[in-house]
């Protein structure tokens, strides 16, 4: 399906990806603001989900195995900004590279934020409850899974979302997903730190801040 954006890039989001959080847009305003026009104007958002019992599904992983504990089903999500949002920002890396991380990071807060969006409408059309999403690459989860997953939902015919030989999506301004469905309520489960194979190449952490649970 093709998806409509609905709001602005979020700026808090967009400075925290930039690394700025704590200097408020400032200088960097006009800057983000040229950027989300070329963003807007080259994305082209669609979003693919596929509702499939739980055994039919790949699991790698401790923490994906606990995320989907207690549901019978799983909708397998993929979203994607298309590739027109790479070809500006390959532009950008030859001729301007300020302007090029502005356009990855912006980039990467809008997909997340279509993700949150498609998200609630899978929400209310399954018949149960759900989790939120959990992607390859999270957690102790393999980015090989990306593969499989890409496969469920037939990405590279529905949406044109592919995998590389190294797990990559492509578009890059992509996100896949799987969500938990269940006849009953559940939460799922944020990875561990001591789960997580970045743990020690993590900025967060080294900040003493955490994406999930900080359990070791």
């Amino acid at each position: 399906m093709n998806m409509e954006i609905t709001e602005r890039i979020r700026r808090d989001e967009w400075l925290k990806a930039l690394g700025a959080e704590n200097d408020g847009t400032g200088d960097l305003s006009a800057d983000m603001d040229e950027a989300e026009r070329e963003i807007l104007k080259a994305a082209r958002p669609r979003a693919v989900y596929r509702l499939m019992a739980r055994d039919e599904i790949s699991i790698p992983g401790y923490s994906l195995s606990k995320h989907l504990a207690g549901c019978e089903k799983v909708a397998v999500m993929a979203v994607t900004l298309g590739i027109g949002v790479d070809n500006i920002i390959r532009k950008a890396q030859v001729t301007d590279m300020a302007l090029a991380v502005m356009l990855d990071s912006g980039a990467s807060v809008l997909v997340e934020q279509l993700c949150d969006d498609f998200e609630r409408y899978i929400d209310e059309r399954v018949d149960g409850y759900t989790t939120g999403r959990f992607s390859p690459g999270y957690g102790d989860s393999p980015l090989e899974l990306q593969k499989a997953v890409v496969s469920y939902v037939d990405g590279g015919r529905r949406i044109g979302l592919n995998v590389t030989a190294t797990n990559l999506l492509v578009p890059r301004k992509s996100v896949t997903a799987l969500i938990g469905v269940a006849e009953h309520p559940v939460e799922g489960r944020l990875a561990t730190c001591d789960e997580c194979v970045l743990r020690e190449k993590c900025r967060l952490r080294k900040e003493g801040k955490f994406c999930g649970d900080r359990s070791e």
